[in-house]
């Protein structure tokens, strides 16, 4: 008994723990958050009829009547406690990764125009075609099932772990949720999800890559001196730090390499005394040299973009001045 209690963390680490995880959550993924917690607690706490969810979730009727603010306010409001803390909890660490991936600007984006907008206005027309009155959508749910398609195509591995209970394949993640969510969750009327989980895979198959900025677009606008004091914010991802999530995949070695994209590698000639440094510019090579250590670049961001910089080739090559005095004695 002693033993087990002697493992037990005292309330001093438990509170210091969770403290350095809200304070290492990324700007945008901990703003939705405390918006959610605070617009709930309001709304529902304070009053019996939950005033605020009933004023912005996305009601086709209330919609369509003038109320237009409601496709942009909706994945704010939760019904009830229940939806709330199962939305916040899968929420956190998707929503987290993807931030870090690409950047809070570009991540922004994302969410408005894409898991936002377009899957709301996939539900109003779903709401048209299968004359559907009385039914409202609100909640974090679109957004978590479009980044749970994303997340699973781009960043994940072969498997996935459901709550920690068990496994499945990567690509099945977003539709086993679907379920568990469908099962937990029985007042969400389930076409929400399924809205979410559509713009998800047109997304990450790179069907709208036409309403998508590059990411130089946003390192452009964070320059900008007007925005510097938000782009200085604890938690705010630069898109050039966000570019950098990707895949690094050695093609043709298994040497270990550093970031192509902050250092460079130095290697050290047999002779002992010479130093050659090559730098990895860029990290595609058509006609790899067989002493240098091609890379390949996935980017963790939508690799289909047509207004995407090309990456370009430029082997790594050796300074002539730094060649072995020997050679040319032997000539």
């Amino acid at each position: 008994m002693s033993e087990a209690r002697r493992n037990i963390p005292s309330f001093t680490t438990v509170t210091s723990t969770f403290r350095s995880y809200i304070l290492s959550l990324p700007l945008l993924t901990t703003t939705i958050s405390c918006i959610v917690i605070v617009f709930y607690a309001f709304g529902a706490l304070l009053f019996n009829d939950n005033p605020i969810y009933n004023a912005l979730s996305l009601k086709p009727e209330k919609f369509f009547e003038g109320q237009v603010w409601r496709i942009l306010t909706y994945p704010y409001t939760h019904s009830y406690l229940a939806h709330l803390l199962f939305n916040i909890l899968v929420f956190l660490p998707l929503s987290t990764a993807i931030e870090h991936t690409i950047g809070t600007l570009e991540y922004s984006y994302v969410l408005i125009t894409i898991f936002t907008v377009l899957s709301g206005s996939i539900y109003l027309l779903s709401s048209l075609i299968f004359s559907l009155k009385g039914v409202e959508m609100g909640g974090l749910n679109t957004w978590i099932f479009g980044v749970v398609v994303w997340e699973s195509r781009e960043l994940a591995g072969s498997e996935r772990e459901i709550f920690g209970l068990f496994r499945v394949p990567s690509h099945f993640y977003p539709l086993v949720l679907f379920l568990l969510m469908e099962i937990i969750l029985q007042h969400e009327w389930f076409v929400g999800y399924l809205c979410g989980l559509f713009v998800g895979y047109f997304y990450s198959f790179g069907y709208l890559t036409r309403i998508l900025p590059s990411s130089d677009f946003f390192s452009n606008i964070e320059s900008k001196p007007s925005l510097s004091h938000l782009v200085n914010i604890r938690g705010f991802i630069k898109a050039e730090v966000g570019r950098r999530g990707g895949w690094w995949l050695p093609l043709w070695n298994d040497d270990s390499i550093e970031d192509p994209l902050e250092t460079s590698i130095n290697h050290t000639s047999n002779a002992g005394e010479q130093n050659q440094t090559d730098t990895i510019q860029v990290a595609r090579s058509s006609s790899p040299d067989p002493h240098s250590t091609p890379v390949f670049i996935v980017p963790s961001s939508n690799t289909t973009r047509s207004n995407s910089p090309a990456l370009e080739s430029v082997p790594l090559t050796t300074d002539p001045t730094t060649a072995d005095p020997n050679s040319k004695e032997k000539d």
